[in-house]
């Protein structure tokens, strides 16, 4: 329920009058823009299914909810912070506003399918787009941002994803010796107005921003295009309900591609309500096929205001004369058995024969990087990452990484163990939990284990003995406690 006191009527006609024509009900349209939404959060793939995922939430008193259209997400409705409980900390869901779901799901990436999300930050649509790959291949997330890429770096090691490159490029001049790619998502940097629920719009005014960002708009799509390859899908996506910015964005991109390309009609999702792109504008008239184009609007489902069209490049359309000069991972890196510190911990911690096959390992400075082998990565672009950080070199020898115990521990069949679901809290917050209470599985020494609770791999410990200290130890990061 709103506080009608930090209203200012005069601001949102500002901010939302020049909407009025286009919706049924300005006032019911307004106050959805405004209302909180439930958070919503998508269980990982290879980890948990939803329906277990919403049974852990419902052991400690969490409320959720399927979400109708997409089969992998729940809504947490009321005052919920996902990012507070240890399913999150362990990498079996991620958090992700609803609305923005629906662009990765109209890219419809596959795997084998080289992935170039030009516009990546914070990574939520990247790590969507890494597991429709199979986890392999190649993802290349860019921003211009490397500030911005940490969030993304973040879910991948939280994630455990081996198959993405972080760049941090203009997006605008990506180099076209990067390579070709079947698909790119250019999710742009819009106005945010789909977004008023969480910043108030009588504290902003977009009017100054619109003037110049559908150019910065438009040159992202246009580089997004020539960047894929013919017969290649670009999906265009911003949270905002501005026009200048999606429509008319839409309409000059394909008018300047002169027969290259159109836009693609979107088939119906059951469960979500999808209305059709604007005809018209202020006196300018939009190509027909513009109206292939989708909008989601807050006052017709549960979500945020969205824009997103599905561009298909012509199969005949000429291909850039820049050469690929993309690198292949394979002629980089070692082979993931092969390198000395992960067989190593291959052979400490029992994981399965199979668990290293078809990856490579990349040294980056003081870390391993767990990578696919089918992975290309981009030339001539800043780059910040590659594949999965699995070890880190210290002057004490090298250590299996969080982010890479929490991957490859799944598999551990020694130097495990296992915690009973009350001592998960105290693991993560890096408290001390006793040896008594918890169970020892194959620990033939002291030292460096997994943990895990049930089949989920939480990370490292160590188990100390002696001196009174009879206990399991916390190696959780501290940027990643909870």
């Amino acid at each position: 329920m709103r506080d009608e006191r930090t209203l200012d009527p005069g601001a949102i006609e500002r901010v939302f009058g020049r909407y009025r024509s286009l919706v049924s009900s300005y006032d019911a349209f307004t106050d959805a823009l405004l209302a909180p939404l439930p958070a919503v959060v998508w269980a990982h793939p290879t980890r948990t299914t939803r329906d277990e995922l919403a049974a852990h939430l419902a052991a400690d008193g969490v409320v959720s909810e399927p979400v109708p259209w997409e089969p992998s997400a729940l809504r947490l409705p009321g005052t919920e912070r996902p990012g507070l409980h240890w399913t999150y900390a362990a990498g079996l869901y991620h958090v992700q506003e609803e609305a923005s779901l629906v662009p990765v799901r109209l890219l419809d990436p596959r795997p084998g399918e080289r992935v170039l999300d030009l516009c990546a930050a914070p990574g939520g649509k990247t790590a969507r787009i890494a597991f429709a790959l199979n986890n392999r291949g190649t993802v290349v997330a860019n921003d211009r941002s490397a500030a911005r890429l940490a969030a993304t770096s973040a879910a991948i090691g939280r994630l455990g994803i081996r198959n993405v490159t972080c760049t941090v490029t203009d997006g605008m001049a990506y180099p076209l010796g990067a390579g070709r790619f079947d698909k790119v998502l250019v999710d742009a940097p819009c106005t945010a107005e789909g977004t008023m629920h969480k910043s108030s719009p009588w504290r902003r005014e977009p009017h100054d921003f619109r003037r110049w960002i559908p150019g910065v708009q438009r040159a992202l799509l246009e580089r997004g295009l020539r960047l894929c390859r013919p017969g290649g899908r670009v999906v265009y996506s911003t949270c905002t309900l501005a026009p200048e910015e999606n429509e008319a964005v839409i309409d000059a991109v394909i008018a300047a591609a002169a027969g290259r390309a159109r836009v693609a009609p979107v088939a119906p999702i059951e469960g979500l309500p999808l209305s059709p792109g604007l005809d018209a504008w202020e006196g300018q008239r939009f190509a027909p096929e513009v109206q292939h184009a989708v909008r989601l609007w807050p006052h017709l489902g549960r979500t945020s205001a969205f824009f997103v069209a599905v561009i298909e490049k012509d199969a005949d359309a000429p291909d850039e004369p820049t050469p690929d000069e993309s690198r292949p991972i394979d002629a980089l890196a070692i082979e993931a058995g092969a390198h000395p510190t992960l067989a190593r911990f291959q052979e400490a911690f029992g994981l399965a024969e199979d668990e290293l096959d078809r990856h490579r390992v990349l040294e980056w400075g003081r870390y391993a990087r767990l990578v696919p082998d089918d992975h290309r990565m981009p030339a001539h672009a800043r780059h910040v990452s590659t594949g999965l950080t699995v070890t880190r070199n210290r002057v004490r020898g090298p250590k299996l990484s969080t982010g890479g115990g929490m991957s490859l521990g799944r598999t551990a069949s020694r130097q495990v163990v296992q915690l009973d679901p009350s001592a998960v809290a105290r693991f993560h917050a890096r408290e001390p939990v006793p040896l008594d209470e918890v169970e020892l599985v194959d620990c033939a020494h002291d030292g460096y284990v997994v943990v895990r609770t049930g089949p989920h791999a939480l990370g490292l410990g160590r188990v100390v003995r002696g001196d009174g200290r009879d206990e399991l130890v916390s190696e959780f990061p501290k940027a990643w406690t909870i």
